[in-house]
């Protein structure tokens, strides 16, 4: 005795027109569309349908489109280009493997035509190194490794790790340019001071103090110019931000430059007094209060960025200072490692070293000329 199978009650089939390179929309590919039913059959042939059809398409938000065409995909039985990368120059998704090149696996997008590799717009764009190696580098660079650790252990040159470190600030750097760090609620905000540094260089003649050691102690006591300025802000419970402007306390303009765009409306700001910190409200709409002149010492207190400072500063020391002109790269690296390194580790991993259509790709003369600390 023979079962009969049971037809599902609707079937959607999608046949999509490819190899029209005038398409500017993959939302006209659709040639026709055909419901099936037990009780009744639609068919979009004309092409007054579908254009009604792509009308109606294009006011789905992006993730309700992927989501159609991946259950075409499924229907048409091409699921299996499922794992394949969206396409980094046009993020379409009808994309196909088309063997090696240079021992990397190429793929062909057959809405643009354009051919490219599993580390296109990535970190690892003409690297030799494998994505293990780059995920390890990552691994301790967020763990504050030193980078002649990381070279020992992955058994690669102090150069190729070094540049493989500043390749991936430069793309936490453009991680949180893409995000923006935007503090509220309750966040303290205040400056500290680290040593001047020009380490990996020769002293410039115009050099304000004469060479010293790693790890000295500066020659001049108090604050003198042989500090650089660090710009903190830190929401209690929430999110850090640093920055270098330059070397002696920073002046209304300089801190609005510094944190304008990353305070929210209405923020309290708790500040230890400088004057400079007023002017932030206007410049953010958020609430200055200088903790030195408040009873509660409970609330107000600076307990978290001065947390911060000593995070920042007990890497500083580990690393035995850090070159000026690298040193907002690094502050980049502070604010993120600060809270959940670890937990973060993995979602930085799928940002900085899988394939999307932000390019990453930077050179080693962007690591020399890039975003470098002028003061």
């Amino acid at each position: 005795m023979f079962l009969k199978k049971e037809k599902p009650e609707f079937e959607m089939v999608l046949v999509r027109k490819w190899g029209d390179g005038k398409l500017k929309s993959r939302l006209w590919d659709i040639k026709f569309v055909t419901i099936k039913s037990s009780k009744r059959r639609m068919t979009f042939m004309d092409d007054d349908n579908r254009i009604k059809l792509a009308d109606l398409i294009s006011k789905l938000p992006q993730e309700a489109v992927d989501a159609l065409y991946k259950a075409a995909a499924s229907l048409l039985g091409t699921a299996s280009n499922k794992d394949n990368p969206a396409c980094p120059y046009c993020g379409g998704h009808h994309v196909v493997k088309n063997g090696h090149k240079c021992g990397k696996q190429e793929y062909l997008c057959r809405q643009c035509g354009k051919t490219f590799v599993s580390t296109t717009h990535t970190l690892m764009a003409h690297s030799h190194q494998p994505k293990q190696v780059w995920e390890a580098v990552l691994m301790d660079t967020l763990a504050g490794d030193a980078i002649d650790y990381s070279a020992k252990q992955l058994e690669v040159s102090h150069d190729c790790v070094f540049y493989m470190r500043h390749k991936i600030l430069l793309g936490l750097h453009g991680l949180l340019e893409e995000t923006g760090v935007c503090l509220g609620g309750v966040s303290e905000l205040d400056e500290t001071f680290v040593l001047d540094s020009y380490k990996g260089g020769s002293l410039p003649e115009d050099a304000a103090r004469p060479a010293r050691r790693h790890g000295a102690k500066a020659q001049k006591r108090g604050i003198s110019d042989e500090y650089v300025c660090i710009c903190t802000g830190v929401e209690r419970k929430g999110d850090a931000i640093a920055g270098s402007i330059n070397r002696a306390k920073p002046s209304s303009r300089e801190l609005g430059k510094m944190f304008k765009g990353h305070i929210k409306e209405g923020t309290l700001v708790l500040c230890d007094g400088l004057k400079s910190y007023l002017a932030l409200e206007k410049d953010t709409g958020c609430s200055v209060k200088d903790v030195t002149k408040e009873r509660s010492g409970k609330f107000f207190n600076l307990n978290t960025v001065n947390n911060f400072h000593s995070f920042i500063k007990s890497r500083y020391k580990f690393y035995r200072g850090v070159a000026t002109k690298y040193l907002n790269r690094y502050n980049d690296l502070f604010s993120i490692a600060y809270r959940q390194a670890r937990e973060k580790a993995g979602q930085l991993c799928n940002q900085l070293l899988e394939v999307s259509s932000i390019n990453r790709n930077y050179t080693n003369r962007d690591v020399k000329m890039r975003g470098l600390l002028d003061i």
